[in-house]
């Protein structure tokens, strides 16, 4: 199995935390976003993470998350309860729609100053805070984002919402997560997982080279 895409993207960490957690053996491959034609072959925007397995190619990490399940159901990651696995999909999808852009606005402004609309910065910390608190309305906490077990929604929360409380924190003195009953708990029981530690050091590693 190999991974393509850089430590700093969310998506690309989100997928490695479910590989991590379904103890696969994998190779990390550094790649950048772009538009040759190698990359466009296998993701067709030209984004990442895609990720390869034999003869497979796929791109989007809710599907490369989705083609792990299925080819190591347990440790689960996707309930098999209606109600369970309908809202664990309901909170990843609003992660990815709700949270990530605005975190990686922020991020843009981050790596270059110089073009910082400070106008289109209030705004955006501004959406991120209220988007955050629509999210309490999805969220359980028990312990779990969406119930009593880990699950691929939990991957999205604890990666997304640390870079979106990371990166609003060089904008802003409000915390984008303050509104989020439980949260702190919910973050520092994830960060106990061996997963997230090595995925949050690689990230912050990459960060700091980035920057």
């Amino acid at each position: 199995m190999k991974l393509y895409g850089f430590a700093i993207s969310n998506f690309y960490n989100i997928v490695k935390l479910g590989l991590l957690e379904k103890q696969f053996e994998f190779e990390e491959i550094p790649t950048p976003p772009s538009n040759q034609a190698e990359l466009l072959a296998h993701s067709p925007m030209g984004k990442i993470p895609f990720f390869q397995h034999g003869n497979c190619f796929l791109s989007e990490s809710q599907a490369i998350l989705f083609y792990l399940e299925l080819l190591k159901p347990n440790p689960r990651l996707y309930p098999v309860e209606p109600e369970r696995g309908a809202r664990a999909q309901q909170i990843h999808q609003f992660i990815d729609l709700y949270v990530d852009p605005e975190a990686r606005v922020l991020l843009n402004a981050m790596r270059n100053p110089e073009q910082v609309d400070n106008a289109q910065i209030k705004t955006c910390c501004e959406r991120l805070v209220y988007n955050i608190q629509a999210l309490s309305q999805l969220v359980e906490f028990a312990p779990f984002i969406a119930g009593e077990k880990l699950s691929h929604a939990d991957l999205a929360a604890f990666m997304t919402l640390n870079f979106a409380q990371s990166m609003m924190q060089r904008f802003s003195d409000q915390d984008p997560l303050a509104r989020l009953s439980g949260v702190g708990a919910y973050m520092d029981m994830m960060e106990q997982r061996d997963s997230c530690q090595r995925v949050l050091a690689d990230q912050q590693q990459a960060l700091a080279n980035w920057l």
